[in-house]
């Protein structure tokens, strides 16, 4: 049996006007976020050894690659997140998104893309 592998991601995220975008590829082990605030400033982070056997695993825990194409609300939320991921793996290619709706797992994901950026400031 193949065992299953994420070769890169891409996640964006807006709201109340504001996006982010963080792009994670596997060869390189960088992660870069781009702000869209303004100036489209853009940061990167290589991933240390840990870090990086630590988004593989919480990719395949939040198991990604089986998430479905779109997550909805029945609910009218204004100003609310909008998000969206991409990903290409062994499995080929796949995506998913949402607007105030969200699979199992999504903010673990989501946080600890944030917290490596987090960390930056304290280096």
């Amino acid at each position: 049996m193949m065992k299953k592998y994420i070769n890169q991601i891409t996640y964006r995220e807006s709201g109340t006007g504001k996006g982010q975008t963080f792009t994670w590829t596997k060869v390189t082990r960088e992660l870069r976020l781009e702000d869209e605030e303004g100036n489209m400033s853009q940061d990167v982070h290589l991933l240390s050894e840990h870090e990086q056997i630590e988004l593989e695993q919480l990719l395949l825990h939040v198991d990604l690659m089986h998430w479905q194409p779109e997550y909805t609300t029945e609910w009218l939320i204004l100003d609310g997140t909008y998000w969206e991921i991409s990903w290409t793996g062994s499995e080929g290619n796949g995506a998913s998104q949402g607007s105030n709706a969200y699979p199992d797992g999504w903010e673990l994901l989501r946080d600890w893309l944030y917290r490596q950026f987090e960390k930056e400031e304290f280096r």
